[in-house]
């Protein structure tokens, strides 16, 4: 079987190598030709340490000769860019492959969700054919073959099991789900909480205020989630609670990098150089404040992040905001007094 991975970012090329690892033969494409270049030269990718790009994945810029037979396309590009790159696969005939999204995050201007993006520029073609691959699965490990478990969401558990097949492992376990406004949105958003968290302990605070920021962000996600239509038990599998838990924690989440930086005092611009990676969360933030209002669903953690990053609140303004916010229930989201 003939795979085509849209990427050679760091999960672009770790997805690659696990398909080919599987026996496939695999080819990716990388808008970017400096990324090419090196990962063509060197088999390495330069934020992947000891990890070696196998000899038999051919890299190139030419999407034409990267989708070429093509039976699967594996798409990981960052979300931005993720109609454009939709809109390059249906202009050269392969929009009714099956279509595995690994891009998190929500289009700015549109509010779309990925899959309804690549939906929208694959056309027809593509109905039944997209699938989300989602939860805690940082390409650093990975790469290195750490047990790693995440989700397939597809419109019909049919689909989802097809990937689930493509991609399984002993060190790669997939389950498959049908909720794809769930997986998507805990995604996305687990970004902004996760920037909220570095945040928090860039400004020095503890574990209490962590664990506090990444129980209330996922209030928010769950509350958003419900009000679009997705399922309550989404948020507490992989693709909601585990993919929050290792972004929030992990050293190797760039949007809690991001955010302790920020913390620290740096600017977003600065920040944004030092991690050298896409911060999806630092693109995502604006337009889950305008989905939140537009479903009419309260966010502060969320809002917190935004006015931050691009509104000039401080962070310390921000914690009090959130501290100081009126009293109310814990599980029914009211004050005390209804």
């Amino acid at each position: 079987m003939l795979i085509t991975v849209l990427s050679g970012g760091t999960w672009g090329i770790t997805l690659a190598a696990l398909l080919h690892g599987k026996g496939y033969e695999v080819r990716v494409w990388e808008y970017a030709a400096e990324v090419v270049e090196t990962l063509a030269s060197t088999r390495r990718h330069p934020k992947l340490a000891d990890f070696e790009v196998p000899a038999g994945i051919a890299i190139a810029t030419d999407m034409r000769a990267s989708l070429a037979g093509t039976e699967w396309i594996v798409c990981a590009v960052p979300a931005a860019h993720l109609r454009e790159t939709c809109r390059g696969v249906a202009a050269e005939g392969y929009a009714g492959q099956p279509f595995v999204i690994g891009s998190k995050g929500i289009e700015q201007g549109t509010l779309n969700l990925m899959h309804e993006v690549a939906a929208q520029e694959l056309g027809a073609a593509a109905r039944g054919k997209i699938v989300l691959l989602s939860g805690p699965s940082h390409a650093e490990e990975v790469s290195r073959g750490l047990p790693t478990a995440v989700t397939a969401a597809g419109e019909s558990l049919d689909q989802a099991a097809a990937v689930q097949a493509l991609f399984m492992t002993p060190r790669f376990r997939v389950y498959t789900q049908t909720d794809l406004v769930g997986v998507e949105l805990g995604a996305a958003l687990k970004n902004v909480i996760a920037i909220s968290c570095g945040i928090s302990d860039g400004l020095g605070f503890g574990d209490n205020a962590k664990a506090g920021l990444i129980t209330r962000g996922l209030s928010e996600i769950v509350r958003l989630g419900m009000a679009m239509g997705a399922r309550a038990q989404t948020f507490s599998g992989l693709a909601g609670m585990g993919d929050l838990v290792v972004t929030c924690m992990s050293r190797h989440s760039r949007n809690w990098k991001f955010g302790s930086l920020i913390g620290q005092g740096r600017s977003c611009e600065e920040a944004l150089k030092e991690v050298g990676m896409v911060v999806e969360g630092y693109y995502t933030v604006q337009a889950a404040v305008a989905l939140a209002r537009r479903m009419a669903v309260e966010m502060p953690i969320t809002e917190a992040v935004a006015a931050v990053l691009f509104q000039g609140s401080k962070p310390l303004e921000a914690v009090s905001s959130l501290m100081l916010r009126e009293a109310r229930s814990e599980l029914t989201d009211k004050t005390p007094h209804g």
